[in-house]
């Protein structure tokens, strides 16, 4: 029996897009909110809390249109020292995997740009007000992690209606991209769900460490179906594997253990 392992195909337009737009949309962003004099309303005020949580929860408050107000005896987990830690760590990690978008081709060209994307969205939801001089709108990076979900799903089931098969870690990322996305929403946090997240990356956290999502990594979802070739042998499409020899142990545990960490901050914060 010979095993074909599927192509891509159908790239997922979306977020490619998205991933350029997020680095090429920095300066832009920049000029428009001081030019468009850009200003807080209600005299909202959030000293003492010395983390970037306090200025994102600000910000959506300016930009988003429903209220995320802080309680006055929330829990700041996040002093500015910490957030300036994790905001060099992320910046590590875009170095890490935008070398794995250059040294990688196919499906897998695709995938480390969605974590190229996913932590340059931390870097700026860590990120102190006082480095973050670029002021983009919180609604930009919720819809920018919402296409890129959605790219990732439709593609997908595109796959599984031509009977392709899809690597388990592409559903894995949408899920993480539609967790950036509520990260960023406007709208606040639902405490149930937001723990239920924290609780979601600090597992993901520890399979990635202990090298166990590799399992993952060699499954088929969604497609995989046999088929006979002209020349009458079995041939199996199988999802292309994603990891391959790279080792991804120590930037994909510090990326969803942020995540998990920022979650935990931002719910602890408004609580």
């Amino acid at each position: 029996m010979r095993v074909h392992h599927a192509r891509l195909r159908i790239v997922p337009p979306l977020l490619v897009i998205v991933s350029l737009t997020g680095v090429l949309m920095f300066a832009n962003a920049a000029a428009a909110e001081t030019s468009g004099g850009m200003t807080m309303s209600g005299g909202s005020s959030m000293s003492g809390m010395g983390s970037s949580v306090a200025s994102h929860a600000m910000h959506s408050m300016s930009m988003g249109g429903v209220s995320m107000v802080a309680a006055g005896n929330g829990t700041n987990i996040l002093p500015s020292w910490l957030a300036v830690l994790w905001t060099l760590v992320f910046l590590a990690i875009i170095a890490i995997h935008a070398r794995h978008v250059l040294e990688s081709e196919g499906q897998r060209r695709y995938w480390h740009s969605g974590h190229v994307l996913m932590a340059i969205g931390m870097t700026f939801m860590f990120a102190p007000a006082s480095l973050d001089h670029f002021n983009i709108p919180t609604g930009f990076w919720s819809l920018a992690f919402a296409n890129g979900a959605l790219a990732i799903v439709l593609w997908m089931l595109v796959q599984a209606f031509a009977g392709r098969g899809t690597n388990p870690l592409w559903l894995v990322m949408a899920v993480d991209l539609g967790a950036m996305a509520y990260m960023w929403s406007p709208t606040g946090f639902q405490a149930p769900l937001t723990w239920l997240l924290v609780a979601y990356f600090a597992v993901q956290a520890l399979l990635w460490s202990t090298n166990r999502i590799r399992d993952f990594d060699e499954r088929t979802i969604l497609g995989g179906a046999v088929s006979v070739t002209p020349e009458g042998a079995l041939a199996a499409s199988v999802a292309e594997p994603l990891i391959c020899f790279k080792d991804l142990r120590v930037s994909m545990a510090a990326m969803t253990l942020g995540m998990a960490y920022m979650f935990a901050a931002m719910q602890l914060l408004i609580s």
